[in-house]
């Protein structure tokens, strides 16, 4: 499939076939976050395009790390005698990192991301302080420096014990990390680096097979167990250790690292259908900022290609983000019984439909889009959302009719306004075809005559106008596209 978009990486600038309006508003923050409420959208739009991006960019790099929890660098023993197990530990962090995909936009949609990337599956390494440790770190580079993020993650005690870095010793060696950071991390498969090279970095990579303070506690360099003798990594021959590897990883293969990770950001945050064009200029930009990410995210971001109508409605949702982005677009209210118990819904439907945070299908991650979407899913998808907005009405139906006014204002009186102002909110850019629409228009007239419609008996103050909108609701998540972002 070839990419219809051709647009270019220069800054988005709005014209009357492509202008700066609300719904480019709900497009940022469907693709560089977690969904946008329709009030805050609007006070948006004194903002260019430029500065709003910017904004989100800056306000990320500049929010703290999670604050770590009192077991978030506990060992095994510690966490027994507390008198929880690692199974609580480890969904309240789960619970945890939905609170941040609600409150938190950019930095965590990139932490997610990441996540993806560098991929660990916790219940192969089972320890929630491990799994604190490295999501945190996942926060803390996501916007920083892509060599050092490589550095850092590969000593995380979760990637360690993940990718059997802890027992890759001097006499038994184990190549599996060396092999995915190349394959999955830096290279892509198969691309610029032999078996030889996996072998001889394995022995630069040994050593991380010791515990500070018991089991569970940090993974700390044993000298004894690193193997020193000389090994040949791409050519260059030494006594390597980790970080030479790093090093000479970034100097020998840059240009294909920058490509391999451009492609990845371009196939999550802009299409399924690669662009190499576009992102062989995001690598360059790449390679010249010295592999930091900020310079690459800010050119994409602020791109007219980034911003072409032709970039609309090809994701697919995520799990994650179908709930979060009903929880932030309508900002709508629970009854106090169910939102205390609202994150942990959320981490159990994920589940369900196949995205466990921390828990990515293999060491290859989730492949996105597609993936999402089956026979068995898209029903759940369907009946989740619909219990989402039950409990909403159950708890007070009259923020329907709150939120209703809020997006077309308190006078309107044509229900086919209201249909098109409710779809654009949910929908960003969606051309509702004719026999949706006149069936999305019968649902919201519901039992009202037709006559209190022309004559002005109706208005949003109606008895029945809570009812009205909550119908049509689920009929617009009904709708095929409503899985599009």
């Amino acid at each position: 499939m070839q990419d219809c978009n051709n647009s270019t990486l220069s800054l988005y600038v709005p014209s009357d076939e492509n202008p700066w309006n609300i719904s480019k508003i709900r497009f940022i923050y469907k693709r560089l976050g977690f969904g946008i409420s329709n009030d805050k959208a609007k006070s948006l739009l004194i903002k260019s395009p430029e500065d709003l991006v910017e904004e989100l960019i800056n306000s990320a790099k500049l929010l703290s790390l999670t604050t770590a929890p009192e077991w978030g660098f506990w060992n095994n023993a510690e966490i027994n005698s507390s008198g929880k197990n690692q199974s609580y530990y480890k969904n309240v962090w789960q619970k945890q990192a939905f609170t941040n995909f609600i409150n938190d936009g950019f930095r965590e949609r990139l932490t997610l991301f990441w996540s993806n990337h560098f991929v660990t599956e916790y219940y192969d390494y089972n320890r929630a302080q491990y799994l604190y440790q490295y999501h945190s770190r996942l926060q803390e580079y996501s916007l920083g420096n892509f060599k050092e993020f490589v550095s850092a993650i590969g000593l995380e005690p979760a990637m360690l014990m993940y990718l059997n870095g802890y027992s890759n010793k001097k006499k038994a060696p184990n190549e599996n990390y060396a092999r995915e950071l190349y394959e999955l991390f830096t290279l892509g498969e198969g691309n610029g680096y032999t078996s030889s090279d996996i072998t001889e970095t394995s022995r630069a990579l040994t050593g991380f097979n010791k515990y500070a303070n018991g089991n569970g506690s940090a993974v700390i360099f044993n000298d004894t167990t690193f193997d020193d003798g000389e090994k040949t990594i791409f050519g260059k021959t030494g006594s390597w250790g980790y970080q030479d590897v790093i090093d000479i990883l970034f100097e020998e293969k840059k240009e294909l690292i920058a490509n391999f990770i451009c492609e990845k950001l371009y196939l999550y945050f802009v299409s399924p259908v690669l662009n190499k064009e576009i992102t062989s200029q995001l690598a360059l930009i790449f390679i010249e900022s010295n592999f930091e990410l900020i310079p690459v995210y800010r050119q994409l971001f602020k791109s007219e290609h980034f911003f072409d109508l032709k970039s609309s409605n090809v994701l697919i949702k995520s799990p994650i983000d179908l709930f979060v982005f009903i929880q932030n677009d309508f900002e709508f209210v629970f009854p106090e019984s169910f939102k205390k118990n609202y994150t942990n819904y959320l981490r159990f439907r994920c589940i369900e439909m196949g995205q466990e945070i921390f828990k990515p299908v293999d060491v290859a991650g989730w492949q996105e889009n597609h993936d999402w979407i089956s026979t068995g899913t898209l029903p759940m998808r369907w009946e989740f959302i619909e219990y989402i907005f039950n409990r909403h009405f159950a708890g007070n139906k009259e923020q329907f009719r709150t939120f209703i006014k809020s997006l077309v204002g308190n006078d309107e009186k044509d229900p086919k306004v209201i249909v098109d102002k409710l779809k654009l909110h949910m929908f960003c850019k969606y051309d509702i075809k004719k026999e949706e629409l006149q069936d999305a228009l019968n649902i919201f007239k519901g039992d009202v005559p037709d006559n209190y419609f022309e004559d002005g008996t109706w208005d949003l103050s109606y008895e029945s106008v809570p009812n009205q909108v909550y119908n049509l609701m689920l009929f617009l998540i009904s709708l095929p596209e409503f899985q599009l972002k």
